[in-house]
């Protein structure tokens, strides 16, 4: 049912646009805020909120799960994976995005594709072609792996020990407590950034293995192995730095900060490399998925 779920989570994710409208945390963010406002006096540390702030949710998914458990051969439950997956991928639709900004990019509408890259990066885009390409790279990268590499991998393990919603909801909601309160410096903003860092931290290793074995292994690996130090001491350190050596060197792009002669057409290619390498990454995760049900005991 692993594999079931996530299959139609991502076909859903690509043919059903009017279905990203229920991917909104509006619902979260006045919870949070609420909550926060409550425990303002109380004398918590940042953890003790982010840990309430989370019960509530991961609770609720835990019941529903418990619930539909082995009732009608187990189809409720598929609908509540499949449900739960497809909200907590995103929220933004990725290939879109990007495509938005490779076709404006190709038929000279730089306004318009300039617009485009704004949505992505989600700030105004650089100037220069050369900053212009390594932001939008590096962001795709990155996005491929917040979006859907993680939140894919992360309900793939808690589906082994029985409930795969709650794996992506705790990503998911993790994820958006960081990106919300991460200009906040408060003890409350830091225990989420490393609530986020610990949930991030295994899937970004594991996502820079699939960029790896979606493109150059040798490069990829030769990247790992100069960039490692960057990140060797500091874990916190290690969630980005994996994703974007992995995928700049299977890319064969390890150096692309020091390339100055940028097109262009350089820029049309490289963000469609990118892309490109995301997609295969993701179809070897689910292939990877589909051979751990058949032979390995997934459910």
């Amino acid at each position: 049912m692993t594999l079931i779920a996530i299959l139609i989570s991502l076909i859903l994710e690509r043919m059903v646009e009017s279905m990203r409208a229920f991917r909104r945390f509006d619902w979260f963010d006045q919870y949070t805020d609420k909550l926060l406002g409550w425990t303002q006096d109380r004398k918590l540390g940042g953890s003790s909120r982010v840990l309430l702030v989370m019960a509530v949710p991961v609770i609720a998914v835990i019941l529903i799960n418990m619930l539909f458990h082995d009732v009608w051969f187990g189809l409720p439950s598929l609908a509540f994976s499949i449900l739960v997956l497809f909200i907590c991928l995103g929220p933004k639709d990725l290939d879109g995005q990007i495509d938005r900004f490779l076709e404006a990019w190709q038929a000279g509408d730089e306004s318009t594709a300039r617009a485009a890259a704004a949505d992505l990066l989600e700030g105004t885009p650089p100037e220069s072609l050369q900053e212009l390409q390594q932001a939008l790279v590096e962001k795709t990268l990155l996005a491929g792996n917040d979006r859907l590499l993680a939140p894919i991998f992360w309900f793939t393990v808690f589906s082994v020990m029985g409930s795969g919603p709650l794996g992506v909801v705790l990503y998911r909601l993790a994820y958006h407590l960081n990106k919300r309160f991460a200009d906040n410096a408060s003890p409350f903003s830091e225990a989420a950034r490393r609530l986020h860092d610990i949930l991030a931290w295994l899937p970004a290793h594991m996502v820079a293995l699939a960029f790896a074995m979606a493109g150059s292994f040798v490069d990829a690996f030769h990247a790992w192995r100069e960039c490692r130090q960057a990140w060797r001491d500091d874990w916190q350190a290690g969630v980005e730095g994996p994703v974007l050596a992995g995928g700049l060197g299977a890319l064969q792009l390890h150096d692309l900060a020091d390339d100055e002669e940028v097109t262009a057409d350089d820029v049309q290619d490289r963000v469609s490399a990118a892309k490109g390498l995301v997609l295969r990454a993701l179809v070897i995760s689910v292939v990877l998925i589909a051979l751990l049900t058949l032979f390995g005991g997934l459910r």
